[in-house]
Formats: C-alpha cells, sequence, structure tokens
C-alpha cells in the first residue's frame, strides 16, 4: 500500500458499485468550521498564490465529511439495525452511521464500537483506521447480479471552495488548524476544506492502466505522473437542474441528492474525454472502486473517489 494514501472503502469483492447503489446527505452541517481570523488568513493566502500564479481560479466543490455503508446482507426494505452499517473509521474521516441520533452521539466521543457491530463484508483495523475487506461470495453476488437492489453507500457532502482548499489543506497552518478542530470541536478536520476529487482508473483491453503527466501550472503536484481526475463540480450541478448562478452564490438547497450522485460518476468520463482524448462512447460502464485519502505535501489530506472504466 502507498504510504501516501489511507484506504478508507475498498468495493473490489463487490465489483464495485453502481451509480444506483450510492446516494448522498447534502447539508450546510457538513461544512467547514470558521472564524473570522481564519477566514483573513484564507485571503492572504489565495493572494498571494494568485499573485505568483495567475492561472489559478476558485471553484466551489464537494466538502466530504464522512460516509456509511449498508451491510448488504440485509435487504434494503427490511428495518436496519445499527450492526447493518459500516461507519467511516478513520483518523481523518470523522465516523459517522446513518442515523443522526448516533451521528450525534459520535460526535460527543463515543466509539464506533458502541454502535456497529461487525459486518459480513468488513472489519475495522483499528491501529491505522483502514477498512479492510473480506471476501463473501454469497454477498457479492447478491449485489452485483441485482443493480437496482438499492443504495449502500451514503456520503454526507458539504459545500467548500478552491480558495479554503488552498488556504487550509495547504496552508503553512495546516497542523494547527487540525489542533484548533480538535480543541474547539472535537474534530480535527473541522476547520479544513477536505473537497472530495474524483480519480478514473482507466483499464485497457490488454489489463494495463493509463497515468498521464499533470501539468506545471497547476496549485499542487505539477509535473507527477497521475491517473485521469479532477473534482465533480457544483456549478455543473445547479446548471443542469436549471440554476444559473455565479460559483460564489451556490448553496446546497439548489441541488438534488440524485443529480449530485450523477455529478460523481460523469465528473470523471468528462476528466477521461478531456484529458486523455477517450470519446465517451467508447467507455464502459463506471463503477465505485473505493474512496482514499491522498496524503499530498506532508499529511495534507484530499478525499478521492475512484471510478473504474474499460475501454
Amino acid at each position: 500500500m502507498d504510504p501516501e494514501v489511507s484506504l478508507l472503502l475498498h468495493t473490489a469483492a463487490w465489483r464495485g458499485l453502481r451509480e444506483s447503489q450510492v446516494e448522498v446527505v447534502l447539508s450546510d452541517r457538513f461544512n467547514r468550521q470558521t472564524d473570522p481570523t481564519l477566514e483573513r488568513q484564507i485571503e492572504e493566502v489565495w493572494a498571494e498564490r494568485v499573485s505568483k500564479e495567475p492561472w489559478l481560479f476558485n471553484g466551489s466543490k464537494f466538502r466530504l465529511h464522512s460516509f456509511c455503508l449498508a451491510s448488504p446482507a440485509f435487504e434494503p426494505s427490511s428495518s436496519e439495525s445499527p450492526e447493518s452499517t459500516l461507519c467511516s473509521d478513520s483518523p481523518h474521516i470523522p465516523k459517522s452511521d446513518c442515523s443522526e441520533e448516533q451521528f450525534q452521539n459520535i460526535r460527543l466521543g463515543k466509539t464506533e464500537s458502541d454502535f456497529c457491530g461487525s459486518d459480513p463484508l468488513f472489519d475495522s483495523d483499528g491501529e491505522n483506521g483502514r477498512v479492510n475487506q473480506v471476501s463473501s461470495e454469497q454477498s457479492v453476488t447478491q449485489i452485483t447480479d441485482n443493480p437496482q437492489s438499492g443504495s449502500l453507500l451514503t456520503l454526507k457532502l458539504g459545500l467548500t471552495c478552491y480558495k479554503d482548499y488552498l488556504g487550509t489543506n495547504w496552508s503553512c497552518r495546516e497542523a494547527e488548524l487540525r489542533q484548533q478542530g480538535e480543541v474547539e470541536f472535537s474534530d480535527p478536520l473541522a476547520l479544513l476544506a477536505q473537497p472530495l476529487g474524483v480519480g478514473g482508473v482507466l483499464c485497457t483491453g490488454d489489463s494495463k492502466v493509463v497515468l498521464i503527466r499533470r501539468s506545471q501550472k497547476v496549485a499542487e503536484a505539477g509535473g507527477l505522473l497521475d491517473i485521469p481526475g479532477g473534482h465533480p463540480e457544483p456549478k455543473v450541478v445547479c446548471e443542469h437542474l436549471g440554476w444559473a448562478v455565479k460559483e460564489e452564490q451556490i448553496n446546497v438547497d439548489m441541488m438534488q441528492p440524485k443529480a449530485v450522485v450523477s455529478e460523481l460518476y460523469s465528473s470523471v468520463c468528462a476528466e477521461i474525454r478531456d484529458e486523455v482524448n477517450i470519446p465517451l462512447s467508447s467507455l464502459g460502464e463506471p463503477v465505485l472502486m473505493g474512496i482514499a485519502l491522498n496524503h499530498i505535501s506532508a499529511g495534507r489530506p484530499s478525499a478521492e473517489f475512484y471510478v473504474r472504466y474499460f475501454f
């Protein structure tokens, strides 16, 4: 495992999750916390970066707060108990399950073991906080043979922006902000932007994976090899829903959850088309393979939503 990456969710044993098996919950409650001093510092960082790199521009992004995974061993129509969910369990992503009451209890300091029992497909490595999969042929068949089996993965998303990302996650004060978040909100990520990115694992017919080289005119990791990717865009979701808004006017009330899920998948298609020059008609059905934290630049995490395509 690459030490630069923390794996939060891996769906290979399920052969990935289709778009119909993912849902989102949008709320301002999942935005980052802030204060006037931090806002001034973010503006100062942004002004300095833009003066040196005038090609940079701000834009709204989705903020990954947490996720929960329903166990496929339970029928979606049945009444699920806490034992039927897997909570995000990471030192970087706040834990959560699908019950609001339990979610509030977790934020007050209770542990995952208070709410989540063993799952037939997963167990949690308490030492590093990563989620590990355990094979289950029956459950795999149950999911892959019934694509309409209902939502399995729920993402809790707020809003942030690229300027906030550079002014928090990429700030020289990142470690200080983590400490402040822990003290004031019992969450080391409370003051960080934590934008959700997308990456496409593009597999060829001869079992190769396509890599690209990043431009030098980007804010981070310029000139390095990478997979095609970028960010799902809240503005695109708003435009598809008929809203003509500026980036700074966007709020969660303008968006519909299904439209956001569609953007999570389709944005990766667009990145592959634009960066690798492969027509959308040549791509196979996308499936979610995992969610990971990329500890770029001395451990400043950025969440990535990885989707696999064959062509």
